[in-house]
């Protein structure tokens, strides 16, 4: 059966969008028309309102036309995974929206003395959240940045370090909390004890999906060991989670929640009477080279994590959790990185929330220049890393 043509105005009608945005949409090769009359005029089909309902949607999440080229052009997703994805996304916005009105409404609702405060917390949520959000809705970005640790001076892994600071024994039951796409447990599973129970809990439903992903490629030595795995989309910023476990974990993930207070006195009670809380972070010099080497490569590049982080450090952690447990250890991961190539330094600086993919995509080139100068002047492009866990107990 032929399938059914719309001319321009047709296809405005009946989507509701005008036939100039429609156009626009078409010169900027978001939505190009599946064919052309003798005299040249525009035709679409049903498969033209299916990209403009996705089109229109990123849209509303706040997506750039250049965003949403990438995304539509390159998608090979069918009509009913489309829907999964955009429900996915309408989730996280939701929940991100959730956020903002809770800010204000306690910025409303302060006592004169907390009103300056509560307002910069709202403004730092609607500035540097959703940017965050966008950031972790899939693995991608974590994938470019972790690739860059691969140049580690450390004697071992860093999933390994964790592994060996968390002690985990026979028979525990761990909550992860941010785990994102779990590529530390996914590293670890061959020398995890047996009969284990895990919890992973993120905000994003795509990094839950990659975790499960990652998780599913070794089956086989998960049911051999007798090891379950649970999944939940859950928002630290308002913990809702049954159970008591031996060890809960926040990799580098605590600088993300705003009512981290809140969170440690859940996680307090969450806790078995000998349980452990375990988080990493980073400390106020963490990769300051590569900052240092942005910021005069070009100022305007935005770096927002320098921002976020700053909420929870090595420097400044253990005070925020001294209001909710007694004895805090500190323990420094030494390691640096000596890297020899410049692509994943690109890499990783192209993975920045914010701008910094638009600005160094354009003078790529450039930027990889100035990297391979330094790393034929020294050798190696030397960065210094600051990380660490905080070790906390009842």
């Amino acid at each position: 059966m032929e399938k059914k043509h719309y001319t321009i105005g047709e296809f405005g009608k009946i989507s509701g969008v005008s036939p100039k945005t429609i156009r626009f949409y078409d010169e900027k090769g978001l939505l190009k028309p599946v064919g052309y009359s003798e005299t040249g005029y525009r035709y679409y089909d049903e498969s033209s309102f299916v990209t403009l309902q996705r089109i229109l949607l990123l849209r509303y999440l706040g997506m750039s036309l250049e965003q949403i080229k990438e995304t539509v052009c390159n998608s090979t997703l069918s009509l009913e995974e489309s829907l999964q994805e955009q429900k996915k996304l309408l989730n996280e916005k939701k929940r991100h929206l959730d956020r903002v009105i809770d800010a204000v409404d306690k910025v409303q609702n302060a006592n004169e003395g907390q009103t300056w405060e509560n307002l910069v917390e709202a403004i730092r949520i609607l500035e540097v959240s959703d940017m965050i959000i966008k950031q972790y809705r899939s693995d991608d970005n974590l994938n470019r940045r972790i690739s860059l640790h691969n140049y580690s001076t450390g004697k071992i892994p860093w999933a390994d370090w964790v592994f060996e600071n968390l002690e985990l024994s026979e028979g525990m039951d761990i909550l992860c909390l941010g785990c994102g796409n779990a590529a530390n447990l996914v590293a670890m599973v061959e020398k995890l004890p047996c009969n284990l129970t895990f919890l992973l809990t993120d905000y994003s439903e795509g990094m839950l999906e990659k975790a499960k992903e990652g998780l599913a490629t070794k089956k086989d030595i998960l049911e051999e060991k007798n090891i379950t795995i649970r999944y939940q989309v859950a928002d630290a910023n308002s913990l809702s989670v049954l159970g008591n476990y031996d060890r809960i974990t926040a990799n580098h993930m605590l600088y993300h929640v705003e009512k981290r207070q809140d969170l440690f006195q859940k996680v307090k009670h969450l806790l078995k009477p000998d349980g452990m809380f375990c988080a990493t972070t980073v400390g106020d010099t963490h990769m300051q080279e590569l900052h240092e080497f942005v910021e005069q490569f070009d100022a305007k590049i935005e770096m927002p994590f320098q921002r976020v982080s700053c909420g929870f450090r090595l420097e400044n952690g253990r005070e925020q959790l001294e209001t909710e447990f007694n004895h805090i250890e500190c323990v420094i991961c030494d390691s640096d990185l000596l890297v020899d190539v410049a692509e994943p330094v690109y890499e990783y600086v192209y993975s920045y929330p914010g701008n910094a993919g638009e600005v160094i995509k354009e003078r790529k080139e450039e930027f990889l220049s100035k990297v391979e100068e330094i790393i034929e002047r020294d050798g190696a492009f030397y960065i210094h890393k600051s990380t660490g866990m905080f070790r906390c107990r009842v």
